[in-house]
């Protein structure tokens, strides 16, 4: 006997996308970078853009230079390659911030020519109030915590919808014990070896996240992982955001791990391309 199966193709991703039992049934993505595949990363231009489109949250970094200037860079590559400043983002100058240009402005559209490399300040002053940002902490030093703080009351942003995160655990440590009231999150990538052996296990995370006073962990190499993996950090009270998910088929499998929240590369696309075929039915 032949049975005719008729599967919505919601069934297969939005079924465990919406089907979560955490996040009112729901699974947030954030923005990486701002929407980095249409304009500059990491620029107000790139964030603002990632927001019109659609975004609940967006991610981005920060760095304390030698200079005690806060900007918005992920790392030297990015200064090299978007820039054309092949140095460490913390040995940057003000000056060298304000007259920054785009190394390869021919890659965007013309109206993202006058981009530049922002300082936290700026940034914060087009933030909207009713969104969510992720700050990663890159270079870290003694006054940074009060100086993110101070820069966020100064245009009134809410704590609670600012969350701070970094590879760093002494970092995140200290900034978590300076100010409490801040969602913090602990960054790290899960390898898998040759002979199918992962680089941590639940229970070290489980107990990293609770030595650092972290809220939630965030974590790389995410196709290594298994619904148990997650289940048994979840379970511990740690909520679970994973990168980069850039396509249906990476938000499948995400969505099969239950994860809280994702990070993308294209969210635009990504939610563009999940909205075209939520309502097809696939016979």
């Amino acid at each position: 006997m032949v049975r005719i199966l008729a599967i919505s193709a919601a069934g297969i991703i939005a079924s465990a996308v919406f089907g979560l039992n955490c996040c009112g049934g729901e699974l947030y993505m954030h923005a990486h970078r701002g929407e980095a595949s249409i304009a500059p990363q990491n620029t107000r231009e790139s964030i603002k853009l990632a927001y019109d489109l659609g975004a609940r949250m967006i991610e981005t970094d920060c760095h304390l230079t030698e200079e005690g200037e806060m900007i918005i860079m992920h790392g030297r590559k990015e200064a090299k390659e978007v820039w054309g400043l092949d140095k460490d983002p913390k040995t940057i100058t003000l000056k060298e911030v304000k007259n920054s240009r785009l190394a390869h402005p021919e890659k965007y559209d013309a109206k993202y020519a006058n981009c530049r490399i922002p300082t936290l300040d700026e940034l914060f002053a087009v933030m909207p109030k009713d969104k969510l940002f992720e700050f990663e902490i890159k270079t870290y030093g003694p006054s940074f915590a009060k100086k993110f703080d101070d820069t966020r009351a100064k245009y009134g942003l809410k704590k609670e919808n600012i969350y701070v995160t970094s590879g760093k655990a002494d970092a995140i440590k200290d900034f978590k014990k300076q100010y409490p009231e801040y969602t913090t999150i602990y960054i790290l990538y899960v390898k898998k070896d040759k002979n199918g052996k992962l680089s941590h296990d639940p229970e070290s995370l489980i107990a990293k996240a609770k030595e650092l006073g972290v809220s939630q962990l965030n974590i790389g190499g995410y196709r290594n992982l298994d619904r148990e993996f997650v289940k048994k950090i979840q379970d511990a009270g740690f909520p679970v955001c994973v990168w980069q998910v850039n396509n249906l088929d990476d938000l499948a499998y995400a969505a099969k791990l239950k994860v809280d929240r994702i990070c993308s590369d294209f969210a635009s696309n990504l939610r563009g391309d999940y909205n075209t075929i939520k309502n097809l039915e696939l016979k």
